[in-house]
């Protein structure tokens, strides 16, 4: 299902990768949040001028984080294919996005002494290995099947994958800004 976005690209052939993630992120990042906000908020500039920049500031550059985050994430699935991509992808924005936070915020010690705290890191290994098993399930479901990336790098991918997971994480440090 994570991948369920990443459908309607394989139906456009003419376009190039570049131009094919550029249409759908200026879409999907920029023009529909900022749509439906204007639709839903009864004074969007009134309620976005309330915030100082000191918290819009950081909320904005971590989503930018994000963002480039999410443009090597559709480079990873091109250079290392759907299934290995996104495992390595996600399992490194899980683990980044989950425990970067209480360590910059000096509380870290609160998720190894506190029975939440434990439940947490417990909840992050349980889903790592998810993301592993479903991982290996796809790769041998598209070796099955034939299916290859099409430039497959495994160089290129892994250090893609590894900065897709990274920055990716920008989603957590922006919630945790605001």
């Amino acid at each position: 299902s994570a991948a369920c976005f990443y459908a309607p690209f394989k139906k456009v052939k003419k376009w190039s990768w570049e131009t094919m993630w550029s249409v759908g992120g200026i879409v999907s990042w920029i023009i529909l949040p900022w749509a439906i906000s204007a639709l839903l908020l009864p004074d969007f500039w009134a309620y976005y001028s309330s915030f100082s920049l000191s918290t819009l500031l950081p909320v904005f550059l971590f989503g930018a984080m994000w963002g480039i985050g999410n443009i090597n994430y559709g480079l990873t699935m091109r250079y290392l294919g759907m299934s290995m991509g996104i495992g390595i992808a996600i399992g490194i924005t899980l683990i980044v996005g989950t425990l970067m936070t209480p360590i910059i915020n000096g509380n870290f010690d609160v998720l190894i002494n506190t029975e939440g705290g434990r439940m947490t890191l417990l909840g992050v290994l349980v889903a790592l290995i998810g993301v592993g098993i479903v991982t290996r399930a796809g790769q041998l479901k598209e070796r099955k099947m034939g299916i290859k990336a099409e430039e497959f790098n495994l160089k290129k991918g892994l250090v893609l994958a590894v900065m897709c997971g990274i920055f990716s994480a920008g989603m957590s440090f922006a919630m945790n800004a605001a």
